[in-house]
């Protein structure tokens, strides 16, 4: 099951100019941060109040309110180990949970996948939820030409929407409506907020996966909520806006290309993003064998465009206990026991978020793992029986 002494881990990622930073470095003053770590990209980033430095060195800085901040490594593995040793040998201060930073333009699934299957970030950690930041003003721009930006929002757990006090206008209330409402098209089950700049609380992260930390409990409801998920094919709700905001031009620019470049690369002038989400519901049991087959297929025949997936599992061979999934791409963590059912419903149910895979494709996969799976019982029971007849047969002459 899943252990709830484990560091909890949240994802934070946003699109260039979306109030990332902001978040960070409000969130970093604030008092309920204690018994925190932050891994940012880099200080300079963030722009730390040297006057809040209680200590630090070349890699770690600890705060007056005992919140730590840390840069990346090598990568994000030694990163976390060295935060954990250090963590047990009291050399820095006692943390339980950590925010992770992504970069602006980074698909945040890799980060998602290494946390969910490296077997030491598994053994010491345990992933809350991935927070996406969206811009009130500039949001729109970025999720109709960026592609990452589309990937940043559609795998979210929750959806922070910033800086909606620098949208003007009479119309205001109308246009923060609209985005949350297209967001909502691209992904349907997120929590969603809607913050001014500077007005951050660290509840805005944390809370979002399936353990609540109120109650100390999981919470399978919030966390799958299974009825917001349709098939709905619309792919890219925000294509075809406005021209991207200048920040994201200028990264493009600084490294050398364009999203011209990149459009001229693929088709053009068409949504490419192909963002479907939908949730598989079976009244059927699995065995870990058909679920083990399952998962498997889907992980060689389209991987890289399961963005993310995750489920509980009604299992053949413990039907009193739920199993839970997560994957990213091609990887999914090892099945997880939970104690008990969390209500009557016993049914299998997995959301997908997937780039130009349908919920048909899935449904056929089942139904040919599925066949697959009852011939090879039925063969391994054959197998089983031919000793005994042959038994018989000798007995019988």
């Amino acid at each position: 099951m899943t252990n709830t002494n484990k560091i909890w881990i949240t994802i934070i990622t946003g699109f260039l100019g979306s109030g990332k930073t902001t978040l960070l470095n409000t969130l970093l003053q604030h008092p309920e941060m204690t018994q925190a770590a932050v891994i940012v990209n880099e200080f300079g980033e963030i722009g730390l109040d040297y006057d809040l430095i209680e200590r630090s060195d070349e890699n770690v800085v600890e705060l007056a309110n005992g919140c730590l901040c840390c840069t990346v490594k090598s990568d994000l593995i030694d990163t976390l180990r060295d935060l954990y040793v250090q963590r047990n040998a009291g050399t820095i201060p006692h943390f339980d949970r950590v925010v992770i930073e992504t970069t602006g333009i980074a698909d945040p699934a890799p980060v998602l996948q290494l946390i969910l299957t490296n077997p030491m970030i598994r053994n010491h950690y345990e992933l809350d939820g991935v927070v996406t930041t969206v811009d009130a003003v500039n949001g729109a721009s970025s999720l109709g030409r960026f592609p990452e930006c589309v990937k940043q929002a559609a795998i979210a757990d929750r959806l922070i929407i910033t800086k909606s006090d620098l949208v003007l206008g009479m119309d205001h209330d109308e246009k923060i409506a609209e985005l949350s409402h297209k967001l909502r098209e691209l992904n349907p089950a997120a929590n969603m907020v809607v913050r001014t700049a500077g007005k951050m609380d660290p509840t805005d992260l944390f809370g979002t996966g399936m353990f609540d930390p109120e109650t100390k409990q999981i919470d399978f409801d919030s966390w799958l909520d299974p009825e917001n998920y349709q098939s709905t094919g619309l792919g890219n709700p925000f294509f075809g806006e406005s021209k991207p905001e200048e920040d994201a031009m200028d990264y493009y620019k600084s490294h050398g290309h364009t999203p011209e470049d990149d459009e001229a690369h693929h088709h053009h002038h068409h949504d490419e993003s192909g963002i479907q989400t939908f949730c598989i519901t079976r009244e059927e049991p699995m065995s870990v064998e058909m679920l083990r087959m399952f998962l498997e297929g889907l992980s060689g025949e389209a991987g890289p465009d399961l963005l993310r997936v995750k489920g509980i599992i009604n299992i053949v061979e413990e039907p009193d206990r739920p199993a839970v999934i997560q994957g990213a791409q091609q990887l999914f963590h090892s099945l997880e026991l939970m104690d008990n059912w969390p209500s009557a419903d016993r049914r299998t149910r997995i959301v997908f978020i997937t780039r130009h895979i349908d919920q048909a494709y899935i449904e056929e996969t089942l139904e040919l793992i599925e066949r697959v799976s009852a011939r090879t019982v039925a063969a391994q029971a054959a197998a089983k029986n031919v000793p005994a007849i042959s038994a018989s047969l000798a007995t019988q002459h």
